[in-house]
């Protein structure tokens, strides 16, 4: 079970996120793009892409939108978006170089570095069968393939391990073997551990699974629902 390397989505629907400009490829403008999962995109396939320059947020000027995503995790924020028309593009390696018609040189290029590069979902091509864009994959409806009942919803396909694993975010409902059991205490404690619990059934109540056959009976991108065997300890 794969999901194809278009690994996020952008703000807005109709483009998808294919990887990042991660330097310059010799003197004459080409840079290097290093793509969000299993293999480079050939980006022959495609007319023009938008580049999105980012900034760091922690500084003097941030805004309080990116204060917002700083307090989130998140430390670059858009600076400024750009459109591109692909010239030609080869694959050496695990990345793409690609030269863009308006980069005419290594400076302008290296400008270009970190930037995020997408292009329109509506040019992405047809996959194979049981491979999945991950922008359709997050958001699916999770169907425990033993009870038939709805058990939560992907939030995220993490693909830096040596398959994807999908994060789950399960339904409300938690079992002790969720988050572990505990001696019980004086009345403070329990009380404590009660508050704790319901944190943690709040905010953390996920599971990992990986994206292997032996989990991942069903995929319907249609229906919006993935059915997925649960085993012991996974949730």
């Amino acid at each position: 079970m794969k999901s194809n390397k278009q690994s996020k989505q952008a703000e807005q629907s109709e483009r998808v996120l294919l990887g990042k400009i991660v330097g310059a490829q010799g003197i004459r403008g080409e840079v290097k793009i290093y793509a969000f999962g299993d293999a480079p995109s050939d980006f022959n396939k495609y007319e023009k892409a938008l580049v999105v320059l980012l900034r760091d947020a922690e500084n003097d000027g941030t805004t309080s939108e990116a204060k917002a995503d700083i307090e989130q995790g998140n430390q670059k924020v858009p600076q400024r978006e750009i459109i591109f028309t692909i010239d030609k593009a080869r694959i050496s390696g695990s990345l793409a170089i690609v030269k863009f018609d308006e980069i005419d040189d290594r400076n302008a290029a290296e400008s270009l570095r970190d930037a995020e590069v997408f292009v329109d979902a509506d040019e992405l091509e047809e996959l194979p069968e049981d491979t999945y864009y991950v922008r359709d994959l997050e958001g699916l409806t999770v169907i425990d393939d033993d009870t038939n009942e709805a058990a939560g919803e992907i939030v995220e396909v993490i693909q830096n391990a040596a398959q994807d694993v999908y994060r789950i975010a399960l339904k409300s409902g938690t079992t002790a073997d969720a988050y572990g059991s505990q001696e019980p205490g004086t009345e403070s404690e329990k009380a404590g551990d009660e508050q704790s619990g319901e944190a943690k059934s709040k905010d953390t109540h996920e599971a990992l699974v990986p994206a292997v056959k032996e989990f991942i009976k069903d995929v319907d991108i249609e229906a919006g629902t993935i059915r997925i065997h649960f085993i012991e300890g996974m949730r």
